[in-house]
């Protein structure tokens, strides 16, 4: 299967090479005979055609034109077509009178326009193909992504659930709960609400694909909350993050997977408890998030459910190709998880 650039390639030789072979049978059967004369002029056509239509795609490339709606796209093509047309007439003129046919070329507006208004139309045939070409690609390539995204949907949400909503965190939570009732009330009841957040929020949040990060952080914070009951002096929270952050688009529940490892694999197996470090800033367009926790890495121990980790490289990984970083690593005696996601611009 012929990748994206390499089809454009394909159909621009094709389409030149086809123009100049039904420019050469119109001429022939015009009474003009095959010569030397009329290969090099087919040939400089071909030539002229396909360099000034790639230079054509670079502009619009550059000027982001894709971007423009219909109303706003087609006022550019006319003019840009136009002065295409313009430029090629004098570049073939000047390359077939003067190089090939070795004639002196004399201006003739009423020669000229005509050519002019055939060079116009022709490259706006061409870049309505190109347009038609691009959409139809990028309509291929998101509805591939969305497919994608169904198929794997259903297992993800299953992993996720595994993950994120295990039995040992509620009746952790439940039981720190229960604890409070006599001695605490009006804690007990603040858990009771945040647990309750918490289970609604994940189940609601599961069927979205992406979440603003301010959502997101409303649960982490929830969560935390509840951990910090239960571990009361033995957890230390700090969080930086960066106001901007908050309308960032990712996917949800996946900072609260990665702040609940953090606590399972740190602080619930340190007797002197541990620190858990929340950081999120912009950086290069793209959300950048840095959590440190008390332990040590080690990759070769699966966890517990054996989903978390590799869950959250799965849905990285489908709903951003490469574009999305994660990494997993040990420095200055803690565990340190970076987290980069690009901005989604599909939705």
């Amino acid at each position: 299967m012929l990748n994206k650039k390499r089809l454009y390639w394909v159909s621009q030789v094709g389409g030149w090479l086809l123009y100049a072979f039904v420019v050469g049978v119109f001429n022939v059967l015009t009474g003009n005979s095959l010569s030397v004369e009329l290969f090099f002029s087919l040939l400089s056509i071909f030539l002229i055609g396909i360099s000034v239509a790639h230079a054509f795609r670079l502009v619009i490339v550059k000027l982001n034109w894709m971007r423009f709606n219909i109303p706003r796209l087609i006022p550019r093509l006319l003019l840009g077509t136009l002065i295409i047309g313009i430029i090629v007439y004098f570049l073939q003129a000047f390359i077939i009178e003067r190089l090939i046919v070795q004639s002196a070329y004399e201006f003739n507006i009423k020669e000229a326009f005509p050519s002019v208004i055939n060079w116009t139309l022709l490259y706006l045939m061409w870049s309505l193909l190109y347009f038609l070409f691009h959409f139809v690609t990028n309509y291929k390539k998101e509805e591939i992504k969305n497919l994608r995204w169904q198929a794997a949907k259903n297992e993800i949400e299953l992993n996720k659930l595994k993950s994120q909503l295990n039995p040992h965190f509620i009746f952790n939570s439940m039981n720190s709960i229960r604890a409070l009732i006599n001695e605490d009330p009006v804690l007990a009841k603040k858990a009771i609400t945040q647990l309750s957040n918490v289970l609604r929020t994940s189940l609601l949040m599961g069927k979205q694909k992406l979440i603003p990060f301010g959502d997101e952080m409303k649960l982490v914070n929830d969560y935390l909350g509840l951990e910090k009951t239960r571990f009361e002096e033995r957890l230390t929270i700090q969080k930086k993050i960066d106001k901007s952050t908050e309308v960032f688009l990712l996917p949800p529940l996946m900072i609260q997977t990665l702040v609940e490892n953090g606590i399972k694999h740190g602080t619930s197996k340190l007797p002197e408890g541990g620190v858990l470090e929340i950081n999120a800033k912009l950086e290069n367009e793209s959300l950048k998030i840095v959590i440190y926790n008390s332990g040590v890495y080690d990759k070769n121990q699966e966890s517990e459910t054996g989903f978390g980790l590799v869950n959250t490289v799965q849905r990285l990984k489908l709903l951003y190709g490469n574009s999305a970083k994660f990494e997993i690593l040990n420095e200055d005696n803690k565990v340190k998880t970076v987290l980069t996601i690009p901005k989604e611009t599909t939705l």
